[in-house]
């Protein structure tokens, strides 16, 4: 049965749908982004959306999660709505299901639906599985091994610098093979434990509070790393108890007693969950690895139980609990700190020990081989109301050009004081993910609609549109010298187009996952391919044929560009690793590390001495890397999230960058 998802529509399961391209209960179009057939409601008891069951064309069950309706003119739910996609498409993770598309739905009546396509988790969520077994409590066998694969997923979510916010057994699917994922949807759940909070006006929706699991502090706006810990501990009560944590709460104490209905869960791990649940989130473990550690020990206590060896081991657990909230404290921030500050410059290899204070144990501090420079940001451009996907320069080196998932370009003059824009050009297909100058007078954007657009600057006017993509374009290179456009897409395919006619010369299909990044070679002969897959591969641009496949990334390949000199390729990826490799023969000829999470975007200077990088390491997120010394010699602190696009100018004397934090940063580099 074809299903309609016009919340309006009066017989979403008309029985002559099956017949009918169109809804014949309201008239409205039945397939979902032209492919997607939706066979089942599953849930529309969620705060955010309504969940259906979808099939795509080769027969295979997906999610569809469609934004409700009443919520389509709240900006800040529709942000949020598009921010789950794009977290959940950055993070890859066997405990994350994967994000295939976002979609939009036109309906007959000329309202515009959000949706996103993912991946279906088979199985039950833990909530119906509890209660499937009429409520019985798992061993603790069970929950620590559970505990332990959501704390590492949780790891990955916080390293990645999200939150999730709405951890609860209604959002952990069990597989069949046993993997728990962590989702932000759910199937058919019991609407009285979950609440919209809403908050700053008539629609200002800051949070989704699931009652008995949501910490204290989240419930007044405040969310911080810790109050996921809050909500997980609370997940488990609810498992060790088979009882809402609720059912366990004593207003009078303002705790939850809930020991007595898990008798066979140790003294430990008991503790362990009570430190979780502390009301204040600085009595929390201060972060995923501290309560992993916990476990560990946990679990040595349990292999030496039967032989009565476990008196000093409790002692030791107990003190790890109690380590594993604290923080360090100033007095050990200081000495590192002017430790470090008296021995800047000393050479590679030399390694400071700082001596233990209190219950800390000895800290190595290996100075790495530059003098520590830092840099600011000699200009701020601010004005986005969302990230900004890239920046671009134009050919005469006067103007910047940003695209954002707010779904505009903005100009901004690169010389003088002036930090506003000089222009705005909306887009209304959505997120803006690329922009190129094809000339001073014109640029090419691209993003969630999929095509790809030549738009007259003074006008603001689309001149030409490109379409072929079935999937967001990430990522635009151009050559305007050889009339080529090169354009990477998450429908895994890499096209080249003929800039002066628009017409698609042939796609390159090779990935096996999204394309991240694109490039030219200097001679316009090959181009370069960055993947989620983790691999990049040099195609011919005249024949289309793969040259060469380039493996060693341990995650997706999120940039990539060309030397100048045409001789090497240089990637940077989610496994934190910038990779230089040899255009002809495909092997790595060395790497570059230092960066603590993951690279978004890099750029070389025009003689090929230096390379910018750009990552997630708040403050020092930006560094510049001299190729011949292979080290790095400056730290360029501004941004506070990922830097999502860098560009040098001709003249190698400024930096022009953009990040998720909505601003365009302008840096002068002194000559090294």
């Amino acid at each position: 049965m074809r299903l309609c998802i016009n919340p309006t529509c009066s017989i979403p399961d008309h029985p002559d749908n099956d017949s009918y391209p169109t809804c014949q209960g309201c008239g409205s179009q039945l397939l979902i982004d032209g492919v997607y057939t939706v066979t089942k409601l599953l849930s529309d008891a969620g705060g955010f959306g309504v969940i259906y069951e979808a099939i795509n064309p080769t027969g295979k069950a997906k999610i569809l999660k469609v934004l409700k309706q009443d919520l389509n003119e709240d900006s800040k739910a529709v942000s949020l709505f598009q921010q789950e996609a794009y977290v959940l498409g950055q993070i890859e993770h066997a405990g994350i299901p994967k994000i295939e598309n976002y979609v939009h739905h036109d309906l007959e009546n000329g309202t515009m639906l959000h949706g996103i396509i993912m991946q279906k988790i088979e199985g039950l969520n833990l909530e119906q599985w509890i209660n499937q077994r009429d409520r019985q409590p798992i061993a603790q066998k069970r929950a620590i091994a559970w505990l332990r694969q959501l704390v590492d997923i949780l790891a990955l979510v916080h390293r990645n610098r999200y939150l999730h916010r709405d951890i609860k057994p209604a959002n952990i699917m069990l597989s069949p093979s046993g993997q728990l994922v962590l989702i932000d949807f759910g199937t058919a759940r019991e609407a009285t434990h979950t609440y919209l909070a809403k908050i700053g006006g008539v629609q200002g929706v800051t949070s989704i509070c699931s009652v008995g699991y949501t910490p204290p502090e989240q419930e007044k706006g405040f969310a911080v790393p810790q109050s996921d810990f809050y909500a997980l501990g609370c997940t488990m009560i609810h498992l060790v108890t088979g009882k809402y944590p609720l059912d366990t709460y004593n207003p009078n104490r303002d705790l939850f007693e809930w020991r007595s209905h898990a008798p066979e869960i140790s003294e430990e791990f008991a503790d362990l969950i009570d430190v979780m649940t502390a009301r204040k989130p600085s009595d929390r473990p201060i972060n995923c690895e501290s309560i992993l550690k916990v476990l560990k020990e946990i679990e040595k206590i349990d292999k030496l139980a039967p032989i009565g060896k476990t008196n000093s081991k409790r002692k030791s657990i107990k003190q790890a609990i109690k380590d594993s909230t604290r923080k360090p404290t100033s007095p050990i921030l200081l000495t590192v700190s002017v430790m470090v500050a008296a021995f800047v410059g000393l050479g590679i290899g030399t390694a400071i020990k700082v001596s233990a204070i209190g219950n800390f144990e000895e800290i190595s501090i290996q100075l790495p081989v530059f003098q520590q420079k830092r840099l600011n940001p000699s200009k701020f451009l601010q004005g986005h109301t969302d990230t900004i996907q890239s920046v671009a320069l134009s050919p005469d080196g006067k103007t910047i050009a940003s695209a954002s998932d707010d779904g505009t370009v903005k100009l901004w003059e690169l010389a003088g004081d002036n930090a506003n824009p000089v222009k705005e050009i909306k887009d209304q297909g959505g997120w803006v993910k690329a922009v190129v100058f094809l000339s001073d007078r014109q640029i090419i954007t691209a993003g969630q609609d999929k095509n790809i657009k030549i738009i007259d600057i003074a006008s603001g006017k689309v001149v030409k549109t490109l379409s072929g993509h079935t999937n967001l374009i990430n990522s635009l290179a151009i050559a305007p010298a050889i009339n080529l456009l090169v354009s990477g897409s998450y429908d895994n395919t890499v096209n080249l187009w003929q800039i002066s006619t628009g017409k698609l010369l042939r796609s390159l299909k090779g990935h096996t996952d999204k394309i991240w990044g694109v490039a030219i070679s200097p001679d316009g002969k090959q181009v370069v391919s960055a993947s989620r897959d983790k691999t990049l591969r040099i195609w011919d641009v005249n024949t289309g044929e793969t040259l060469k496949t380039l493996t060693g990334s341990l995650a997706g390949v999120t940039c990539v560009l060309v030397t100048p000199n045409g001789k090497q390729v240089i990637s940077g990826g989610a496994d934190k690793v910038i990779r230089v490799w040899d255009i002809t023969s495909g092997k790595q000829v060395f790497t570059l590390t230092g960066h603590e999470e993951a690279i978004g975007a890099i750029a070389i200077t025009s003689d090929g001495k230096y390379l910018v990088s750009g990552s997630k390491d708040s403050p020092n997120s930006i560094r510049l890397w001299n190729l011949q010394t292979r080290s790095s010699i400056l730290n360029l602190i501004g941004h506070t999230d990922l830097v999502t696009s860098l560009v040098i100018t001709p003249d190698n004397l400024k930096l022009i960058s953009s990040s998720q934090d909505k601003n365009v940063n302008i840096w002068e580099i002194p000559k090294p």
